[in-house]
């Protein structure tokens, strides 16, 4: 009786250790930027007006996740870098393994540059779980004359 115990615990020890190992984190799987709302056709340049798409796979989630997506200056002309361009932030509800989708439109004046899509993931106790960033380039735009007709 005392061996069947000692084994029926040994085996208990290594089932939680297979379980727990087998047990993974939710976290952001990939993030793509591109011209689509779905980003199937990936891409890092665009022009000035044009509207950058992105798209935050959530992977392994077992509840709720808050995901936040920004834009973030890398370099651009009488910007510092790490500037959070104003009117980017979005904070989305996740419940579950699912996508984020993001959406910002350039102006057709912009003086253009390259920028960080970031996605941020956030558990239910606001505590940072992952992010990840792409970075995409945006030609600069024509401004027009305060002369013209």
């Amino acid at each position: 009786m005392r061996h069947a115990a000692t084994l029926l615990i040994v085996a208990a020890v290594l089932f939680t250790a297979a379980f727990a190992c087998n047990m993974s984190t939710a976290n952001l799987s990939s993030l793509k930027t591109g011209k689509d709302p779905d980003a199937k056709n990936e891409t890092s340049k665009y022009a000035a007006g044009d509207t950058i798409y992105a798209v935050a796979e959530v992977s392994n989630n077992p509840g709720k996740v808050k995901v936040k997506m920004y834009i973030q200056v890398e370099n651009m002309a009488g910007v510092k870098p790490g500037t959070v361009i104003d009117n980017s932030v979005v904070n989305l509800d996740i419940n579950g393994d699912a996508v984020a989708k993001y959406k910002y439109e350039t102006v057709s004046d912009t003086a253009g540059g390259t920028f960080n899509i970031v996605a941020e993931m956030y558990n239910e106790n606001g505590e940072k779980k992952d992010s990840k960033a792409q970075t995409v380039t945006v030609a600069p735009g024509s401004s027009s004359s305060p002369d013209e007709d």
